[in-house]
């Protein structure tokens, strides 16, 4: 008798649950690989983002060492290189400064445009790079932010007004900074 039961229980049913446990494995799987597809993007965001800030801190780095060899106590003359100029605005001079006008210490255009930061950073594809220009400006008289009168034009020395263009790389040269300054001694 219970032999014929369970055979008619059999014969009965519709397969119901597993059509409901397949969709419900279905689901599991969709949350599953969506939640991989999320941490994967994460990663790579978190990882260029560490990329970007190792980059300006690269340039950071080359704006200081431009910084501290302008603070020095002589310039040396002016040349067609070791990233040291006349004011770059000529007609040859990038407006947009571009990976080409990087070089390694070459000759690009009519100047060679860059020096090597003088630290040695690691973790970076490639050491940061600077131009320091000497710009042609004319300051105006007294304390930066004061009124002009004829005490302080008496009393105005020249300064010399110099514009600092850096530029580093990340751990990859997917990742770059550029930072523009302007130095006055």
């Amino acid at each position: 008798m219970k032999t014929l039961l369970f055979k008619r229980s059999i014969k009965q049913q519709q397969g119901a649950v597993l059509i409901i446990g397949l969709i419900m494995l279905l689901l599991l799987t969709v949350i599953g690989m969506s939640s991989i597809r999320g941490t994967d993007l994460q990663e790579r965001m978190a990882g260029n983002a560490r990329d970007h800030n190792l980059a300006f801190q690269a340039t950071e780095a080359a704006v200081r060492s431009a910084e501290n060899y302008l603070s020095g106590a002589s310039i040396s003359a002016y040349s067609n290189g070791a990233g040291y100029h006349k004011d770059l605005t000529g007609p040859t001079s990038p407006i947009l400064w571009s990976p080409q006008d990087w070089g390694t210490g070459e000759v690009v255009g009519t100047k060679e445009v860059v020096k090597i930061a003088d630290n040695t950073l690691k973790g970076i594809s490639e050491q940061p790079k600077y131009v320091i220009e000497q710009l042609e400006v004319t300051i105006a008289p007294g304390n930066y932010g004061s009124a002009v009168d004829q005490q302080s034009v008496d009393s105005m020395s020249e300064r010399e007004v110099y514009r600092i263009t850096a530029r580093g790389l990340g751990g990859t040269k997917d990742s770059e900074a550029l930072i523009q300054t302007t130095f006055i001694r």
